[in-house]
């Protein structure tokens, strides 16, 4: 317990940093952007390893070539034309097809479809979808986006767990993770909804960063409060199947943790699971409220 508490102590520090970093600091967003890299980086090398582990040979040159482009691409894309999204899957598409060249002249006997596969896979999972939060970083306020993508699913998985130790009862799904319980699963719905409060409260109703470049989502304040809502409850429920499917990943994998970085909570993917779902959640909802081109179109 003491070094999960100081391992999520020092991480705590670490974000408030960069967030700082981002409201202080001109340009400052591109410390959050190196950062995610490193997340990308030891997410893509953690789970690399786990299919090594599982007996999977993957293709190397394919899993580089995107960690190495896609950020560039993106960024380059974005700023000339605003179309990051579109450079990231353009940085994906070329990885997956080296990997299919790669795959087409390799020996057969020493690398399979399944080998093949499991290179795509860790391309997508986690390499797609934590390149996402760099369109937060974009084309949204970093100062609130990224910490909404953050502490959404993390209150929706404290609340999850006091509301499973202190109640109990009916396991949620005994053969994948054993100890999560369907009133934790309730909890974890509720947590997510109040910590979308305290982002509204903070935001819309107190902006103690007037400078962030927030947007209201409606000009009516109680169609606001709802959308919170809606995004807390869509996020929390999202984020605790993205920590079921980690787990039925890692069970498929033979592997107890993703990784070892973090003392007392496990890998980079451990800890970042559910932050994946959130991430895509707030993708969505943004895009909807502000259209495709972001808050700075108003």
């Amino acid at each position: 317990m003491l070094k999960r508490t100081v391992t999520a102590i020092c991480l705590i520090a670490l974000l408030i940093g960069l967030f700082a970093l981002s409201y202080f600091v001109k340009h400052g967003n591109i410390f959050l952007d190196l950062f995610i890299w490193i997340l990308l980086a030891g997410a893509m090398r953690e789970m690399y390893f786990c299919m090594q582990q599982a007996g999977f040979k993957l293709f190397r040159v394919p899993l580089a070539v995107f960690l190495l482009t896609s950020y560039p691409v993106m960024y380059l894309m974005e700023h000339f034309t605003r179309q990051g999204f579109l450079g990231i899957l353009i940085s994906f598409s070329v990885s997956v097809f080296i990997a299919l060249v790669i795959f087409t002249f390799a020996d057969p006997e020493r690398n399979t479809a399944k080998d093949l596969f499991a290179t795509v896979f860790v391309a997508v999972y986690p390499g797609l979808l934590i390149s996402l939060a760099w369109m937060l970083v974009q084309r949204y306020s970093a100062v609130y986006a990224i910490p909404f993508a953050i502490f959404l699913p993390v209150g929706a998985d404290t609340f999850a767990y006091w509301f499973g130790s202190m109640i109990g009862g009916k396991k949620l799904c005994p053969s994948i993770s054993p100890k999560k319980t369907v009133a934790g699963f309730v909890g974890g719905l509720f947590g997510g909804m109040l910590v979308a409060v305290v982002m509204f409260l903070l935001f819309e109703q107190f902006e103690p960063f007037p400078d962030a470049g927030y947007i209201p989502f409606t000009d009516a304040t109680w169609k606001s409060a709802l959308i919170y809502l809606a995004i807390g409850l869509v996020g929390a429920l999202a984020g605790q199947l993205g920590d079921l499917a980690a787990s039925r990943i890692k069970r498929a994998l033979g592997v107890k943790d993703f990784g070892s970085i973090f003392p007392g909570h496990g890998g980079i993917m451990d800890r970042f699971d559910s932050i994946i779902a959130g991430i895509i959640v707030l993708l969505v909802f943004f895009t909807i409220i502000y259209g495709a081109q972001g808050m700075s179109v108003f």
